[in-house]
This record gives structure tokens, sequence and C-alpha cells, in this order.
């Protein structure tokens, strides 16, 4: 209002109680304090706007202290509050829980108690701004991360490194590429995949990670080098919710911290032989992918050549070997090796070209031929068995030509399909005809009986573990396990078995 509106009012007040003398008094009365209320009332101003101004300033200062000394954070998607503890550690922690510390830390300062439920709720709101995955976590926490990781599931810290930072591209949801690890590694990742989805609503980690090649474009896909020998129970100890987080945060940092899995290889990776590796797909070609092949395991020899079954034999120890997956269904494979080598249609024959591998395989097909017996009627009186390495070693022995395990199950499973093999040590329903074990094992029960009579005035009964340590101190040629051992004891002799692994002396009689 302008001035002089205000003081027509005063002018119209007057006119109207101007025969009034109580009005007029009070009139005056009201104009001659104005100025002293009106003093006071801009002086309650002034105090209140610089108590909210103290308060205010009080308030963010409080707010950044809190939130400084107590480390907690949020994830959207899970809905889920974390903690970053002075252990270096990351844990879940209940929204309740945060709330009762927020309070009982306003509590302690008496001028803000008045704006304690304010407060609250504005430390709530900036603690679900704060990401998990903003943390940037103490070098003690990515340590021990990466020593976790390695030796076990990754041989090099570099590929530890490599590992992590491609999960932070998942978890930040910037990965765009196909990354293939050995399906040995898929129960680790299933383990991963299982928690980061509880904790973090992330997205399925297999729609990145796979096990076998369909169709991929090179250029989007990545090899990744993981132990092919994860021991899951080794982990189980490890896959808390507390340690997994730690393992995903320090993933997410080294994905914000290097950019992404592809820059950390090309500008931080030092490991030449990791890059080559991880980007081979990418960097090669069909073509140049039969080259490194034929390079690998083929040799030009104008009076030899290769059966297709042979020449698939070869590829598949070239992918093993590399560690690849592999890129060909069997047809499109045949087609681009007859486009590389001379083909003989009628015999399926590849000529001109042999393998240094070969040699051997032609050994153990024949001495598989010749001397290995199979039966495969499922049955009580087909309980015969080979470990590999008793196979292995009566190959060499005889052939006087060494073989590993895995040359051994590769030949077995590529070769001899039908066999049957568990957990890739016992060959079932299989004999040697080199190798009578059944007749070993009754020949040291034999031995045992004439050399220690005197145990039937000693015990009634034996334990078969004597009678094992006695059978490996007859100086076969091979021994049996101790696991074919018992079966047999058990299964197919006349002793008469007690409590699961005691004789009856008196049963001696009937071998």
């Amino acid at each position: 209002m302008s001035e002089e509106s205000l003081v027509k009012i005063v002018h119209d007040l007057y006119s109207v109680y101007e025969n009034n003398p109580i009005m007029i008094n009070k009139l005056t009365h009201y104009i001659e304090h104005l100025p002293e209320y009106l003093e006071n009332t801009n002086n309650t101003i002034i105090e209140r706007e610089k108590r909210k101004f103290h308060l205010e300033s009080e308030s963010d200062t409080f707010i950044q202290k809190f939130l400084h000394n107590n480390k907690y954070y949020y994830h959207v998607s899970s809905e889920l509050f974390f903690e970053y503890k002075n252990d270096n550690k990351y844990y879940i922690v209940k929204e309740d829980d945060i709330q009762h510390i927020i309070l009982s830390t306003i509590s302690a300062h008496k001028t803000l108690m008045d704006w304690k439920q304010k407060l609250k709720i504005s430390i709530l709101r900036k603690i679900k701004d704060r990401d998990i995955f903003s943390c940037i976590p103490e070098s003690e926490t990515i340590q021990t991360v990466i020593n976790t990781l390695y030796p076990t599931i990754c041989d090099t810290r570099d590929k530890a490194k490599y590992f992590l930072t491609i999960l932070g591209d998942i978890l930040l949801k910037k990965c765009g590429l196909i990354y293939f690890v050995n399906s040995k590694a898929k129960p680790f990742l299933k383990e991963l995949n299982r928690l980061s989805c509880m904790l973090f609503g992330t997205t399925n980690l297999f729609n990145f990670f796979k096990v076998k090649y369909y169709d991929h474009k090179y250029s989007e896909c990545r090899v990744v080098d993981l132990q092919e020998h994860i021991i899951l129970e080794n982990w189980m100890g490890y896959f808390k919710q507390e340690n997994a987080i730690n393992l995903f945060c320090v993933a997410a940092h080294y994905s914000s911290r290097f950019g992404h899995a592809d820059a950390y290889l090309q500008e931080q990776c030092k490991d030449e032989c990791l890059k080559e590796y991880a980007l081979y797909l990418k960097n090669n070609n069909e073509s140049q992918i039969i080259d490194n092949f034929y390079q690998k395991n083929i040799e030009h020899s104008a009076d030899c050549s290769i059966s297709w079954k042979n020449m698939q034999y070869l590829w598949k120890q070239f992918i093993e070997t590399e560690k690849l997956p592999n890129v060909f269904f069997t047809m499109t494979l045949k087609t681009k090796l007859i486009e590389k080598f001379k083909y003989d249609e009628q015999l399926d024959l590849f000529l001109d070209c042999t393998s240094k591998l070969l040699p051997v395989v032609g050994k153990f097909i024949q001495f598989w031929n010749e001397h290995i017996e199979t039966n495969y009627e499922l049955n009580d009186e087909n309980n015969e068995e080979l470990e590999v390495d008793e196979l292995c070693s009566l190959f060499t022995y005889y052939n006087k030509s060494a073989i590993n395990e895995k040359n051994v199950l590769d030949l077995i499973r590529h070769y001899f399909q039908e066999v049957c093999i568990e957990d890739d040590k016992y060959i079932l329903h299989t004999k040697c005809k080199l190798w009578d074990k059944k007749n070993d094992i009754t020949e040291s029960i034999k031995k045992y009986r004439i050399i220690t009579p005197e145990i039937e005035f000693q015990s009634e009964e034996i334990p078969i573990d004597v009678l094992y340590q006695f059978y490996l101190g007859c100086k076969n040629r091979f021994n049996v396990s101790k696991r074919y051992f018992e079966q047999f004891i058990k299964n197919e002799t006349q002793l008469y078995v007690v409590e699961e692994n005691f004789i009856k002396v008196d049963s001696f009689g009937n071998i």
C-alpha cells in the first residue's frame, strides 16, 4: 500500500470516531505505540531468521558429518540399505536400524531437537541418493577380494582384475559384449548370479557369460580364462552376503575406474598373453582360426592322410588346448577344412597331411580294441571297472609310450562314446584282458592265510583295511584301488563281512 493509502485509513478512522472519545483515545494509543510494536516485530523476525539460518547451518554440518562417519548406501533395484564399516567390509543394514542411529545421534545435539524428524527424513533421502556402487572401497577391501579370486578362480591377478571389471560392467548395466567361459565354471557363476540378483536385482549374468558359441558376432565376443577346476564347496564359506557384497562393490569400482573391460585390457593390463587370449575372437575371423588350427596341430606330408573322425579329434584338442569356444558347427567345420586341404570325398580323408598327435591316437585305439572288454548290460555280474589312471599305467607299460589322464578321457569320449565314465575317474563295466584284478586280490588273500595262520587264534574278525595293506605289499605289477578292493571283497567273494568293514576269520576257508 502507498503512503497516501495508509494516511487515508487513519484519516477515515478519525472521521468515523471523532465524536467518540473512547475510540479516539484507543486510536491515539495504537498510533503512539505503533513504532515500538513494529520495532519488536521486526526484531522478532530478524531473530527468527538468524535462528533459522543457524539451525540450517548446524543441520548441514550435522548431515555432512553424519554421512561421513556413517557410510550408509542404498540400491534402488533391490531397495536394500548397505553399510561400509570400519573393518573395510560391506554389510546389509535395516532401515529401522539406520533411523535409530540417526535419532540417537541427533539427541546428542540439543540445538537440533526441534528439527529431529525433519533431519531424519532429510538424511534418509540423502542416503537413498548414495548408490552402493558409488562407494570407493579401501585398498584392503580390494586386495582381499583379489586374493580370494587368485589363484582359486583366476591363475593371475591381472585375470582376476579383468573378470572383476567385466562383472562390474554388468552390474552397472553398461555391458554389451558376450564373454565365453569354460563349462566347469558354470556352478561358480550360477552362485554369483543368485547373489547378484538377490542383492542388486541384476540382470541374469548368463545373458553375458556363455559356455557355448551360437552364431554370435566375433566382434562382440571375448574369452575369459577361469580355472577349470573350481571346487564350489571351498567357496561356500565365502558365498555369504557380506563377502559377496565386497566382491560386487570392488567389481563396480573397477568398472568405474577403468571405464569398461576392454579399456582395462588396452590401457591398464600389462599381460600381453591375456590381451591376445581375451580378444582372440575379436581379432580373428573364421579363416584365421582355421589357419591357427593348421599351424598348431597339422603338418604337411605327401604320403599321409587324416580321416574326418581323426580331424574332429584334432580340432577338439585344439580348442581345448587353446581354451576357446567351439565356433563351428560340425558341417561348417568340415566345409572350412575342405577349403583348406585336399579332400577325398569317397574315402572321407584329408590328403597330404598328418599330425604329431595321431601316433598316440592310433596306438591307444589299437590298444583299446585288442585289450579292453566292455559290457554295458547293467546287472549284478557286471561290476568291473577301470580307473582312468589305471588305464594310463596299462597303456604306458605295454606300449612304452606315456599318456595322461586328460588325453585318455578325450580319446574315449571321442572314439568310444558309448563308454560310461563316472566323475572323470571311473570307466564303468570295463576291464583289461592284460590284468586280472580279481585274481590278484584272491591270490593276496590266500598268501595272507598262509603267512599268518595264527589269525585264527588272535581274532575272530579281520579289518578289510588290514587285508588291503597286505595286498599292496604283495608287489603286484599294478594295484587296484581301495574302492575296487572293498567292492570285490563285499560283493564277489565267499568271505563273510560283518560291520561293513570286518571279515569273519572262519570264512577264509571259502577262498
